[in-house]
């Protein structure tokens, strides 16, 4: 079966999908693209928790907002990494997509993002939280597997219990859609 066909084949039926994974990993891309190919609505996590200027929303709104989306009778995908409300996103996910590439990948594409971005706003973020770059979040994303990668692998393997698709590869991921 070639990728795109696998692909189709995990999409079909499902209603509402996760998509996780590292900072840079392409979440928010994919997300779009796979919203485009199979008519989902798409709900960028960043867009919901950063306000103006990477000002964080109380965490009661975000939950609101989150919930909302939640129990929408939509086709939905929501992209994002937020752990600490993962749990319950896994609990209404019939499908959950872990885009799992190397971490060094994942901080080449934040490096690329920001330079792509660096005129214009991200679609998949607030308006006015303009692309940043330094240090600390270049290491922040490289510590992804110890940080949450790990419990996350725990919450899938004990929690979640419906349909999970692993793409391990960037060429993989590229050639979906």
């Amino acid at each position: 079966m070639n990728k795109q066909n696998e692909l189709q084949s995990v999409l079909s039926n499902k209603k509402k999908v996760l998509i996780i994974g590292p900072n840079g990993a392409g979440k928010s891309t994919f997300a779009a693209k796979l919203g485009k190919c199979y008519d989902f609505e798409v709900c960028h996590l960043d867009k919901l928790f950063w306000l103006e200027n990477w000002n964080a929303v109380e965490k009661a709104d975000f939950e609101d907002k989150v919930n909302g989306i939640l129990r929408s009778e939509k086709k939905y995908i929501i992209d994002g990494d937020y752990f600490f409300n993962l749990e319950k996103r896994l609990e209404h996910a019939d499908l959950v997509i872990w885009i799992k590439i190397p971490l060094f990948l994942c901080v080449a594409n934040i490096v690329k993002r920001r330079f792509k971005y660096m005129t214009n706003a991200r679609p998949d973020v607030t308006e006015g939280c303009d692309e940043k770059l330094n240090l600390s979040f270049l290491l922040y994303a490289l510590k992804y597997n110890k940080r949450s990668g790990k419990q996350t692998k725990e919450l899938l393997d004990n929690v979640y219990d419906k349909e999970l698709f692993v793409i391990d590869s960037y060429k993989k991921l590229k050639n979906y859609c």
